[in-house]
């Protein structure tokens, strides 16, 4: 059981302007810190649909909650965003949406109620007036409003404190089948009464070639100022109330193609642009809470599009606009997140019900998971935890097992040995169709404050156990957590 000390995430207020958060391709613990060190308060992250539950109803929970332990130890509040529909939710009929809207609300709640105090907001879906984000059909506000509807109850049902944001739309001036106008989208959104079903309004502000300054009416208001467009809308259908949050705002330094050539910026005009933009809103748009630069990623593909925007390079080093993040004033939350901690003071490292196994073949068992990672064969895992300050009192790591017949199977944390080396067999049981509960200790000089990185390795069958098929012995495991001695 989970404590939340001192209660839920506090403080959706703001003081002196957008509060400055960064989004993320994949959180992983360097964007995360570099993050945290440039004094940024919050962290938008998609939550793929489609790599949580690729088959309806089997859950993958291991990246998400990674991400969450993640920014409760760099005190990073968490918006995450939730689409990318699998194959099996996706509806092939002409006559309905391109989404089960069933299956995206149970999914829906399934995050909200798993992450309940923990994660301050929820996206709902992205840029669906674009048909490419639409499952390829035309745009249709008054279909993305029905996803809307069915989403904001799963979201207060499993948190009745989180957020609901409403998708950022992608600013253009189309009216075709491939995008439709986004003021034309959010208007439509309003007349089938979405308004309902949001706290805050989602945007995606982009800059395009252009200045933060540049008017409202220049440029076919391709630009920052577009926002006002948005908010005129947002006032005159009554939610003058309603804060603004900007989920993406960036200017990129790449051109992929020669038809965007137009859009790109120097890395120094990155850098201007961005916190002018923030400053522009400290000035003049009070209603827009938050702003989130897009974004931090490393290591994309040459073609991916989203590597133009990042402000930090392929080997995370930073770009001008990095830099001037860190020198730019900040608002802060009112209050900061309350990390969650387990109420026997244990480290969380893998979830109960999130089951790890290794081994050669993907054999079905009604007790045992796939191979992790969706390939035999698979011989080791790798896991990440944090702590702030290990100290020097005796802990050991618990971990449910199965299958485990081999004395080999080894465990490292920080590439350094536990005591046993080997995981151990405990009493005599069903290895093939029984948990039961494996202790090693672990050395106070193993651990180290921040990131832990812990590895297990499968062992190789006794020479007679192998077969043409099988070499490494099949085992898996659960409910990974370091406690101190004495506490179970």
């Amino acid at each position: 059981m989970m404590a939340l000390l001192g209660g839920m995430l506090l403080g959706m207020g703001v003081k002196d302007g957008p509060v400055c958060g960064i989004h993320t391709i994949r959180a992983d613990d360097t964007a995360l810190s570099m993050i945290h060190a440039a004094g940024c308060s919050f962290v938008v992250q998609l939550f793929d649909w489609s790599q949580i539950e690729p088959l309806s109803g089997e859950y993958f929970w291991e990246y998400p909650d990674s991400v969450v332990r993640a920014c409760e130890h760099y005190g990073l509040s968490l918006v995450v965003r939730l689409d990318q529909a699998p194959e099996w939710a996706l509806s092939p009929g002409a006559d309905t949406l391109p989404i089960d809207t069933d299956a995206y609300a149970a999914f829906v709640a399934r995050v909200a109620k798993r992450y309940q105090g923990r994660v301050e907001a929820y996206i709902i879906w992205n840029e669906p007036n674009l048909a490419q984000e639409w499952g390829g059909r035309a745009p249709d506000p008054v279909g993305y409003v029905e996803l809307l509807q069915a989403a904001h109850p799963a979201v207060k049902e499993g948190d009745p404190q989180a957020l609901v944001i409403s998708a950022g739309l992608a600013p253009t001036n189309h009216v075709d089948q491939t995008a439709l106008d986004d003021r034309l989208y959010l208007q439509g959104m309003y007349e089938a009464r979405a308004g309902e079903f949001f706290d805050v309004l989602g945007a995606h502000p982009y800059g395009f070639a252009f200045a933060p300054d540049d008017p409202q009416n220049s440029h076919q208001r391709l630009n920052f100022a577009r926002l006002l467009d948005l908010r005129e809308i947002m006032l005159r259908n009554g939610d003058s109330h309603k804060p603004v949050w900007a989920t993406e705002v960036g200017w990129a330094t790449e051109a992929v193609t020669e038809e965007q050539a137009w859009l790109q910026v120097t890395e120094g005009e990155q850098a201007a642009y961005l916190t002018g933009a923030f400053q522009k809103a400290r000035e003049e748009w009070p209603w827009l809470e938050r702003m989130t630069v897009w974004n931090l990623s490393a290591g994309l593909e040459a073609d991916d599009e989203k590597r133009r925007y990042s402000i930090v390079d392929d080997a995370y080093r930073p770009r001008p606009a990095y830099e001037a993040l860190i020198l730019m004033p900040k608002a802060g939350l009112a209050e900061r997140v309350v990390s969650v901690q387990p109420d026997d003071g244990a480290v969380a490292v893998l979830a109960p019900d999130v089951v790890v196994r290794l081994g050669d073949v993907d054999t079905f068992h009604p007790h045992w998971a796939r191979i992790y990672g969706g390939e035999a064969p698979c011989h080791s895992w790798k896991g990440e935890f944090y702590m702030d300050q290990p100290g020097k009192d005796r802990r050991q790591l618990v971990m449910e097992i199965m299958q485990v017949e081999e004395r080999g199977n080894l465990v490292t944390i920080n590439g350094q040995p536990l005591e046993p080396v080997a995981i151990p067999l405990r009493g005599k049981v069903d290895f093939a169709s029984n948990w039961t509960v494996a202790l090693l200790d672990v050395p106070p000089s193993v651990l180290r404050p921040g990131l832990n990185v812990i590895e297990v390795l499968g062992s190789p069958r006794w020479p007679v156990f192998q077969d043409a098929h099988a070499s490494f012995e099949s085992l898996q495991f659960r409910n990974l957590r370091l406690v101190q001695v004495g506490s179970l």
